[in-house]
């Protein structure tokens, strides 16, 4: 080992330990000292040293806590301090675009949502999503620019072996599900186009981070998110972290095989689970009782209704559903299942969770807490904003 090695290692090690308590941070919004020291397994000498420093940049503020349950002080709660920067989410449906404006604490300042079919070329999607970005900025402070701009997809994100750990998002590999797509790198794109910093990630991953961050899910370490929309997708948490697997491809259940002799599916397969459980075939299925063409409105206004037949499609799919994320809470044992998406009716969350104690060991299940996302259709946007922090927290 060199006397350069030794000079860096201290240096490099040093570094990943503030990326650490920054992320932390990130993720849980307000922690104390000790708090830091279990979430991280980093000494108290460490976070102490790592926290004065922050605090002597301007880059934590400081609170008092809620009174402790034993005698003595509270605790100070320590949080990122928010200052005037803004990040941008942007997110990516199958049919529609939203995109916002939020300062450091995830309020939103502006937003826009339109239709739109992503199923189009790429370059027309990233194209409108760029001039939303610049009439928005164009109604906000000039002298305060975004800072980063998180990107949801409908499809997976192959992980960029390139980055030092391995773990940041490149191109997206969903050549049957989202052809046009295709070997596109959504934030080196969208960078182009508007000169800005860029994160991308899948759309499922995010719903689970912005749930995680802002809804149901905070301050819960291990939960799956169950996105149900004109796709079916989840998201992974584990232990307070996104999980993206080996490749990016975690959670696409959407396309796992229910039905042998099933319905021809969009990514070439027959019988998967969106041909089945998703908006699309929920529409399909009821247009020949209705002799035509429905409409999500249309199906949300009988179940309002209690049209016993949109009840029971309802709970067919969520017993679909729930019995794919059976397999998923017996593998990881979370602590919650968060349902979201448009086609999180009544109806089909209480079916998935049924089913998901139905086709499980009794004992599997006990402790686990089904929710109805907290951020409704909203949740990817949220995580794209979440991400976006993130990535500015840690830089």
């Amino acid at each position: 080992m060199t006397d350069a090695d030794r000079g860096t290692r201290p240096s490099r090690l040093r570094e990943l330990s503030r990326s650490l308590v920054l992320t932390e941070l990130a993720r849980s919004g307000a922690l104390s000292q000790a708090d830091l020291v279990r979430s991280t397994g980093l000494s108290r000498a460490t976070v102490a040293s790592i926290v004065t420093d922050l605090r002597a940049e301007g880059r934590l503020a400081a609170r008092v806590g809620a009174e402790p349950a034993r005698r003595g002080r509270p605790p100070a709660l320590l949080q990122l301090q928010a200052g005037p920067d803004t990040v941008i989410g942007v997110d990516f449906g199958h049919t529609h675009l939203t995109v916002a404006v939020a300062d450091l604490d995830g309020r939103i300042q502006a937003e826009r949502h339109e239709p739109m079919d992503v199923h189009h070329a790429a370059e027309r999607s990233l194209d409108r999503a760029a001039e939303v970005i610049a009439d928005l900025l164009a109604e906000m402070d000039p002298a305060v620019p975004p800072v980063m701009v998180g990107v949801g997809v409908p499809g997976p994100i192959e992980l960029d072996p390139s980055h030092p750990n391995g773990t940041f998002p490149g191109r997206v590999c969903a050549g049957t599900v989202l052809p046009s797509w295709t070997g596109f790198d959504p934030a080196a794109e969208m960078a182009k186009r508007t000169g800005l910093r860029v994160i991308a990630e899948n759309d499922a991953n995010l719903g689970a981070l912005g749930e995680h961050r802002f809804g149901a899910g905070r301050g819960v370490d291990n939960v799956v998110y169950v996105k149900v929309s004109s796709g079916i997708g989840t998201g992974l948490i584990l232990g307070g972290g996104l999980y993206r697997g080996s490749r990016g491809a975690a959670g696409e259940i959407g396309h796992v095989q229910v039905r042998e002799d099933g319905a021809l599916c969009r990514c070439g397969s027959r019988g998967c689970l969106e041909t089945v459980a998703s908006a699309d075939a929920a529409l399909a299925l009821l247009t020949p009782a209705h002799g035509r063409p429905m409409t999500a409105e249309d199906l949300f206004a009988l179940e309002a209704a209690h049209d016993p037949g949109v009840l029971r499609l309802l709970t067919d799919m969520g017993t679909a559903i729930g019995r794919v994320i059976a397999v998923v809470v017996a593998n990881l044992d979370p602590n919650m299942v968060i349902v979201g998406g448009s086609m999180a009716r009544d109806a089909l969350v209480d079916s998935v969770g049924v089913a998901i104690r139905r086709f499980n060991q009794p004992y599997v299940a006990t402790d686990m807490t089904l929710a109805r996302a907290a951020l409704d259709e909203r949740s990817s946007l949220m995580g794209a904003i979440a991400l976006a922090i993130e990535a500015v927290a840690t830089a």
